[in-house]
Order: structure tokens, then sequence, then C-alpha cells
């Protein structure tokens, strides 16, 4: 993220990139919640608690539970999520009455830029697959729906649309395939940057 107020490159403020920047990590926990089939909702919520929090001291589960209205395991299931993906971490303390050990947790800013930076790779191999599969293969599509369908499938229907018998037509995907590239381009940028950050602190 910058470090001053000026605009970036893409006119974006410091404000906006790092509103962006949490954007991109709420969704990508909510995914992950989702995924473990934990309660995307409660895993917002501790997330945004720990990203309040101050790192120098943690909050531990016990608090986390009070200030919300989730049992101390649903607290500790989603902070282990966190922890397994490297986006928390932990430093280890007494309990103030107790003297049993406790667990102070808090968001580890370089794992959660990794991780979406793990995160961008995966859509970038995606967006390559697409570019290789619209490239190598030829459609065809139903003038009615805008249905497609690959030339092997179009053969076997005889280039005729199997819902309402309209004859297919060759569809030309190279504007498709161009915006898809320029996608690529950009998040290449993108990832790019986000590593010369990581890597050079």
């Amino acid at each position: 993220m910058k470090e001053d107020n000026l605009k970036d490159d893409e006119g974006d403020s410091k404000e906006e990139v790092q509103l962006n920047y949490i954007n991109q990590l709420r969704e990508f926990v909510r995914l992950l919640a989702l995924k473990a089939e934990t309660d995307d909702k409660m895993a917002s919520e501790i997330l945004d608690i720990l990203l309040k929090t101050d790192p120098e001291r943690g909050i531990s589960d016990e608090e986390i539970e009070s200030m919300t209205s989730y049992r101390q395991s649903d607290v500790r299931k989603v902070l282990r999520l966190l922890y397994d993906a490297r986006l928390s971490t932990y430093r280890r303390g007494k309990h103030p009455e107790t003297g049993a050990t406790r667990y102070y947790w808090y968001i580890d800013m370089r794992g959660v830029s990794l991780a979406i930076i793990r995160r961008k790779k995966a859509v970038l191999e995606k967006l390559k697959s697409r570019v290789a599969y619209e490239s190598n293969n030829e459609f065809y599509k139903c003038p009615k729906d805008n249905t497609r369908y690959t030339f092997d499938v179009a053969f076997e229907y005889d280039f005729i649309c199997p819902k309402c018998g309209s004859m297919l037509e060759l569809d030309d995907n190279k504007q498709y395939i161009d915006i898809l590239k320029k996608r690529i381009s950009l998040l290449e940028e993108e990832i790019k940057q986000d590593e010369s950050k990581v890597f050079s602190t």
C-alpha cells in the first residue's frame, strides 16, 4: 500500500487502495469459510475484530466471545481457519487471574499480502486456461439465444441448434480473447507490484 496521500497510477487514493485491499481480504475469508463449511458472516465479523486489534497486544478467544454472540469453540474454529491460511498469528501469554497459557491473536499483514497474491495467481491460471481453450477451439452459436457450441458438438447436430432448429453461426471470439489477454496482462502487473511490496520489506 502507498505511503502517501497522492493518487496512484490508476487514480486511487491511499484510502481507496486500503479499502480495495480489505475488500479482497474479506472476500477471500468468505470463500475460505464457505469451503470449510463455516458461517461466513461469523468469519467476517471475527476478521473485522482482528483488523482493529493492536498487533502488540492481540486478542484472546475469550475476549472475542464476550464481544460477540458466538461460542468460544466456534471462535476458535475461525481463528484456526485464519491461522491455517496464514492470515493471522498469535503470541502466547498468561491469563491474568489463573496464570494459564492464553493465546492472543492478531492479523499477520505479510501473510495477508501473500494470501491475496496466491489468490490472484489462481485467478491468473484460470484466465490463461480460458484463453487456451478459446484459442484452440472453434465455436458456433445459435442466432436466437446465443448458446455456444464447440465445433465437435455443432458437427454432431449438423450445425443446427438442438433447441430451436436455427442454423448455427460461426462465433468470432477474437474480441473475447483480447479482453481476456488484457485482463491477464493487468493481473500479472498487479501481482508483480504486490510481490515487490511484500518482498522488499
